[in-house]
């Protein structure tokens, strides 16, 4: 397969994380609120089997070392893995698998045909297989870059953002100039909350003059939304600058300024940048809100009801946008709006406070259960976590303490099984889908240190 084609195998090998940024809880302010990031993760996570012998661009997927004897073998397997990346490239990789099933791995190239297989087991949502497939690879070829890298936009996929970091930082360290490999490393350390060094990874990688395999316009809004996300406005501001000569319809770039310029306190600059962020994209609650306090204190308040309106029906359970719907109405007299808005702010206050009385009551049995776990009583602990989740079936701490203490009891099926139906509650719960990932590998070969730790509640 020549360069070229190779790219477009790249690119069209793609997995993105599976859910908004806001599941991770990350110390974010409200603009860019979860959609703009897991735009550029579309952008950056492709995954790749392992690409060139540590050549420098798209080359040939997985040339092994050479092979001098066993010519027809050699041929065999090459056939074999360039008929499977047709597969792959064609959008089926269930088909390449059962192909690849086929190898003989006693053979040459058996360390590309177990990165393929890699890849094409995570692209059909089989986290356990894909891992144990990169491992072979990587046991096969210890020092090969690309291995480490793909295997880490595997782990990356599945949220499983330690291993994906830990596969990153081995791919870099072996080969620090790999294609795209210092970019999702920076995407993933964003991911999980630690844009500082995000930030210094992105930083690096602007410095490089060499050919990427990520744009500039990516580069630079990854470092935008690392300044972002720590509030450090001047250089929000300074690297969505650089986006927008890059893209100037980008609307995250001017949403993301204004709010930065409207936390400065110069609203007079931040109100055509928000304005403009509007007329791009007219379903940003964030900009809606941030124009109607704009328009409020300029004394423009059917301007401000407007946009508190748009607000509130893109984001209803906005606390915030309901009250000052409420004030504005109700010193406009207008009763029937007030009387609205006051009965949707007090529904929204109650459901919140019998969600807290609800976790208050059973915090205290999930806690025993992680008290009685550390004491080694795994089955009381698991008789207190579905007492807790029976209390409150909305928390899905309390079904996923569960489901860990059943992997450590050795029953793994009936913990897969409800982990599956935490999925079915929330088909992005970052957490269960950890867990799911590593629930089979636990049992078979990983021993305590594979899963993650239980969770109690203040």
């Amino acid at each position: 397969m020549d360069a070229a084609a190779e790219c477009m195998l790249r690119r069209r090998i793609m997995l993105c994380l599976v859910r908004p940024l806001d599941h991770w809880k990350l110390p974010m302010s409200a603009g860019l609120h979860c959609e703009p990031y897991k735009n550029i993760l579309r952008i950056g996570f492709v995954l790749v089997a392992a690409f060139a012998t540590h050549g420098r661009g798209c080359g040939a997927l997985g040339q092994q070392h050479a092979v001098k004897s066993g010519g027809v073998r050699t041929n065999a397997n090459a056939d074999l893995l360039n008929r499977a990346k047709k597969l792959v490239q064609s959008g089926d990789p269930q088909v390449a698998i059962a192909l690849l099933d086929t190898a003989d791995l006693d053979g040459p190239r058996s360390s590309d045909i177990h990165a393929l297989k890699g890849v094409c087991l995570a692209l059909v949502g089989r986290p356990v297989e894909s891992a144990t497939e990169f491992d072979a690879a990587i046991a096969l070829r210890p020092n090969y870059a690309p291995t480490y890298f793909s295997a880490g936009l595997a782990f990356a996929s599945f949220n499983n953002v330690d291993r994906a970091l830990d596969r990153f930082e081995t791919a870099l360290k072996l080969d620090p100039k790999l294609p795209g490999a210092r970019y999702n490393y920076a995407l993933v350390l964003a991911r999980a909350g630690r844009f500082a060094e995000s930030d210094k990874q992105a930083e690096t990688e602007l410095k490089d003059t060499r050919g990427k395999t990520e744009s500039l316009l990516d580069l630079w809004r990854l470092k935008a939304r690392d300044a972002y996300y720590q509030k450090k406005w001047p250089e929000t501001i300074a690297a969505y600058r650089k986006a927008l000569e890059l893209d100037p319809d980008l609307p995250e770039a001017y949403g993301a300024m204004g709010e930065a310029l409207f936390s400065l306190n110069r609203t007079q600059e931040s109100l055509p940048l928000l304005q403009r962020s509007e007329a791009l994209d007219a379903d940003n609650a964030v900009t809606h809100s941030l124009l109607g306090k704009l328009y409020q204190d300029q004394g423009k308040p059917e301007m401000a009801i407007a946009e508190f309106e748009s607000a509130q029906r893109l984001r209803p359970n906005d606390q915030e946008v309901l009250y000052r719907l409420y004030r504005l109405y109700n010193h406009g007299n207008d009763a029937a709006n007030a009387g609205r808005t006051q009965k949707l702010l007090k529904d929204l206050i109650a459901s919140r406070y019998d969600e807290s009385l609800n976790e208050m009551a059973a915090a205290p049995s999930n806690n025993a259960g992680v008290e009685l776990e550390k004491q080694g009583d795994l089955a009381g602990a698991l008789k207190r976590f579905d007492q807790a989740a029976s209390e409150d079936a909305t928390n899905l701490i309390f079904k996923r303490n569960a489901a860990l203490i059943l992997c450590r009891l050795g029953r793994t099926e009936e913990a897969v099984r409800r982990l599956r139906d935490i999925l079915d509650l929330d088909p992005d719960d970052a957490q269960t889908l950890q867990i799911l990932s590593v629930a089979k590998e636990y049992e078979v070969k990983r021993g305590s240190q594979a899963l993650p730790s239980l969770e109690a509640v203040p």
